[in-house]
C-alpha cells in the first residue's frame, strides 16, 4: 500500500472520528446544562444558558454538511478500493456502512427537529414536545454513534491487513 492508498483509505476514518467527537460534545453540552455537574460544567458555568444554546444551534446547522462530507469520503474510499485496489464489490458492504447510513438519517432527524424547535421558539409556541423528541433522538444517536465508531475501527483493521 503506497501513500496515496493510505491517504484515500484513512481520510474517512479520520473525518468520521472527528465528527463523532464533535457530535458527542454537542450532546454532552446539552446534558451538562441539565445536570450542572462534571468537568464540562466547570468550563461553561460562567456562560449564559442562551449563549450555550445559540452555540449549539449554530453547530447543529453545520451537522448535515459534516455528515455528507464524511459519507462522501467513505464512498470515495470504497470506489478507490474497488477500481484501483481490485477489491471485490461484495467486500465493500458492511454493518458499519449500513449503521452509518442509519446514523445519518438520525442526524437528519435531529437537524429537522432542532430547526423546528427554533422556529417554534421564535413564534412563541411551546417547544416542550419537540424538545423531548430532539433529546430522545440525541440519546439514541450517541449509542448508535459508539457502535458505528467501534465497527469502523474493526473494519479499518480488516482493510489495513
Amino acid at each position: 500500500m503506497d501513500v496515496v492508498d493510505a491517504v484515500v483509505i484513512l481520510l474517512h476514518p479520520i473525518l468520521g472520528f472527528s465528527l463523532a467527537i464533535w457530535l458527542y460534545r454537542q450532546w454532552k453540552t446539552m446534558k451538562v446544562l441539565k445536570t450542572k455537574k462534571g468537568i464540562l460544567w466547570s468550563k461553561i458555568q460562567n456562560k449564559k444558558r442562551s449563549e450555550i444554546v445559540k452555540e449549539h444551534e449554530k453547530s447543529g446547522k453545520k451537522s448535515l454538511l459534516f455528515v455528507f462530507i464524511v459519507i462522501f469520503f467513505a464512498i470515495v474510499a470504497d470506489t478507490y478500493r474497488h477500481f484501483i485496489l481490485d477489491v471485490e464489490l461484495t467486500s465493500l458492504f458492511s454493518l458499519h456502512g449500513w449503521l452509518g447510513l442509519i446514523l445519518a438519517i438520525f442526524i437528519f432527524m435531529m437537524y429537522k427537529s432542532g430547526s423546528k424547535m427554533v422556529k417554534e421558539r421564535d413564534e412563541g409556541a411551546s417547544i416542550k414536545q419537540t424538545k423531548g423528541f430532539h433529546a430522545r433522538i440525541g440519546d439514541f444517536l450517541v449509542w448508535l454513534l459508539v457502535a458505528v465508531v467501534f465497527l469502523g475501527f474493526l473494519r479499518l483493521l480488516d482493510i489495513l491487513q
